[in-house]
């Protein structure tokens, strides 16, 4: 009902819908962005996106859940576009850094690894074992392919493989990106 209200361009239908999901999502945004002013303007972003495009909407069950998703995105987008634009990558680092939580940051270290170990857990058997001696024994390529029996080429091969799931793994994670801002900011500071 709320939906099709807004849908069809009821202001106050869609102000009422504002003013109770405002500070949820400000509040989920600011996981991500870290910083209050870009997270205000990340969340304003989101709710004029909707406005504009409300006769597009779909259907859907719950636009509360919608609106999350929303919002999970836009805040990926705005930390891809802020990765690029060094003034808003200051930005996000120096509020993470003030910000910073330890029990936050060593949950979302965990989750991060456990998702990169998830995403390990999907390559060939031969693939892991070759990642697992490279990344984690920090064995050579030659000496993986002498440990192997196989070309140091293949071992370059498999671990090509291996980094381009990963890559894509960290670029489909939830919390990838700013887990990484975070290590970022650690690293930078310290």
């Amino acid at each position: 009902m709320l939906l099709s209200r807004i849908r069809e361009g009821d202001e106050a239908a869609f102000a009422r819908f504002y003013e109770q999901h405002w500070t949820s999502i400000h509040r989920f945004v600011m996981k991500y962005v870290k910083c209050r002013d870009l997270s205000d303007d990340v969340t304003q972003d989101i709710f004029i996106r909707l406005w504009e495009g409300r006769a597009d909407l779909p259907e859907i069950a719950s636009l509360r859940s919608y609106l999350f998703i929303v919002a999970r995105n836009a805040a990926f987008n705005f930390l891809k576009k802020a990765s690029v634009q060094e003034n808003l990558k200051e930005k996000i680092v120096l509020a993470a850094v003030e910000s910073s939580n330890p029990t936050e940051d060593n949950l979302l270290s965990a989750e991060y690894l456990d998702h990169l170990k998830r995403a390990v857990e999907t390559l060939p058997v031969q693939t892991q074992k070759i990642f697992k001696l490279c990344r984690e024994e920090e064995k050579s390529y030659q000496e993986v392919s002498q440990m192997l029996g196989i070309s140091r080429d293949a071992v370059k091969k498999h671990m090509v493989r291996s980094m381009k799931l990963l890559r894509l793994a960290i670029q489909n994670g939830l919390h990838m990106l700013l887990s990484i801002l975070v290590v970022l900011a650690w690293a930078w500071y310290n």
